[in-house]
């Protein structure tokens, strides 16, 4: 069996990965930092016109600071309800007066494991269970008999 696949299974995992938020503090705001910001329920009617209505929750990439308050290039919004709505990099200036917390997306190194994990198992139990399939060698369809003369 090559080993071809086992690596594609772990790199794909890797990738999809599992992430936490977790809280950040005011002064370690950098630059293309991956963020949730919670709203307050001021902020969230104030800037309804720029996010949309019952909005409460902005993740995006912090842009950086501006003197009206933190630019985030947003990739979504999730409304009271929990619908998440995506977006496609627009930049939006939220006040600090209008931020109940700020948290980071960090990678979950347990769950990232578990998930390659599992996904190893599955690729061993279908290889297990049907084989290594074809190697491409014979014509599709065909009967692999020899041809009418």
């Amino acid at each position: 069996m090559s080993s071809h696949p086992v690596l594609l299974v772990v790199l794909a995992s890797l990738l999809v990965g599992c992430y936490n938020y977790l809280p950040l503090a005011q002064s370690h705001l950098t630059p293309s930092t991956y963020v949730a910001v919670t709203l307050t329920e001021s902020g969230s009617e104030e800037l309804a016109p720029y996010v949309g209505p019952s909005v409460v929750i902005v993740r995006g990439r912090i842009v950086g600071p501006t003197d009206r308050g933190l630019a985030l290039s947003v990739a979504s919004v999730e409304t009271r309800r929990g619908n998440s709505l995506e977006w496609q990099g627009e930049m939006v200036v939220v006040p600090a007066e209008f931020v109940r917390a700020i948290e980071e997306r960090r990678a979950a190194r347990g769950k990232t494991v578990l998930l390659a994990g599992v996904s190893l198992v599955g690729f061993f139990t279908a290889y297990a269970a049907f084989g290594p399939g074809t190697d491409g060698s014979s014509l599709a369809g065909g009967s692999g008999g020899s041809v009418p003369r």
